[in-house]
Formats: structure tokens, sequence, C-alpha cells
């Protein structure tokens, strides 16, 4: 990971075009992509939505990862994990013209989130406080409880999503660029289904980050390391 020595943290409004700006591209292009397309003198057939899409989307998540870390000056593993995930799936959805890729997508990172912070937890490397970059200061004891969580969460996450997608395709052909009833229900649920549920499950720990939270280290009583993993 690189360490962010000489980077700042991006604003609130910086993060969130980062975090969700490639994702609204993604749904604008998938849900409006076919009547503003003759705008722009094109046009997208039925059951071609998703890899228009992707292909729109591909480059903004580039722009959106490469800003993220000029600014910050670091990989965080997640970050690292999502990056090669979105790039590698994406572009095999296109190149192969399959959506399986894509739709296997969310299973992949989550299921790559929940052994990265298993692994960290065995080899005594805790990478939930290094993502949370010293905006918490809890016990080390608490790191690993909150860790435990989120190793199990993220593992039900790419369950859930495994079942979905194929639930949802069942009877689609995934190689062709043909209408698939299941497909939108299936972006809905990756869109705005699976953002309420990490952001419901966050907001359900913070009565145990409030328990065992510390103050920050008073920096005139600290040496001057900043203390960031």
């Amino acid at each position: 990971m690189m360490e962010n020595t000489s980077g700042t943290r991006l604003s609130g409004r910086a993060k969130f075009l980062v975090d969700f700006g490639p994702l609204l591209i993604f749904f604008v292009a998938y849900f409006f992509g076919r009547r503003l397309a003759p705008a722009f003198g094109g046009s997208i057939e039925e059951g071609g939505e998703l890899f228009v899409s992707v292909a729109l989307f591909l480059p903004a998540y580039a722009l959106a990862f490469i800003y993220s870390v000029w600014r910050e000056r670091r990989i965080a593993p997640m970050l690292l994990i999502s990056g090669v995930a979105v790039g590698v799936l994406g572009s095999l959805t296109l190149i192969l013209h399959n959506k399986t890729f894509f739709y296997m997508k969310p299973t992949i990172v989550y299921a790559m989130f929940s052994m990265t912070l298993a692994g960290g937890l065995a080899t005594e490397r805790n990478f939930l406080r290094s993502l949370f970059d010293g905006a918490l200061h809890l016990p080390d004891a608490a790191w690993r409880v909150l860790t435990k969580r989120y190793v199990v969460f993220f593992c039900l996450l790419a369950i859930a999503n495994e079942i979905a997608w194929r639930l949802l395709t069942r009877d689609c052909d995934l190689a062709a660029t043909a209408a698939c009833a299941g497909e939108k229900h299936w972006v809905n649920l990756k869109i705005w289904g699976f953002t309420a549920v990490n952001i419901a499950f966050a907001l359900a720990q913070a009565p145990f980050i409030s328990k065992h939270a510390e103050d920050a280290p008073d920096s005139r009583d600290q040496s001057p390391s900043t203390g960031l993993e």
C-alpha cells in the first residue's frame, strides 16, 4: 500500500463524486441511454443497455480512481481490489460480449473484501483501520470485532449477489444483445439495494463504535508521527 505521506484527504464533495459519480453515469446510461442516444447521433438497441453502460462506466471509474490516488497519495487495499475487479471484469464484459462477467463483479469484489479483511486479521494487519484513515480511534480489540463483522457482512453480500443475478437472469442469453426482463431488477439491486444495505450496516455499527471510541491523540503530547498506517 502506498503510504499517505504528502497527500490530503478528499473533501466531502470530492469523495461523494469519486464514490458515486461513476455509478450515477452507469445508472443514467442504463435507464435513459436509449432516449438520450439520438441526441448524440446514436442509438442503443433493446438489450444492449448494459454493454453501453459498462463502456461509459469504465473510463469514469478510471478517472475517479486516478484522481483519488493522486490526491491522497496512497492506494488503500480495498480501493485496489475494486479497481482491479472493475477494470478486468468490465473489460471482459465488452471484449467477450458476455454480461456474466459484470453480473459477477459484486460477488467477486465482496468476496475479496471479506478475504482481505480476514487475511489481515490472521496476519495482525487491520486493513479496516487503514480504510478509515484515522477518522476513528478504537482499541485493537474493538477493531478486531468490527473487522470480523465486516468479514461476515461482505461474505453475505457476495452470496446474495450470486443468488440474485442467477435467479433474475436464468431465462436470458447473457452472450447476446437481447432484452432480459430480470436485468433491470438486478441493476436496481446493484445500485440502490446494495448501497442501502451498506449504509444501513454501517449505521448499525454506530452504537458499538460510540461505546468503544477513544479520544484522538493530542498532538501536543505525541511525537510528530501522524500515526497513519
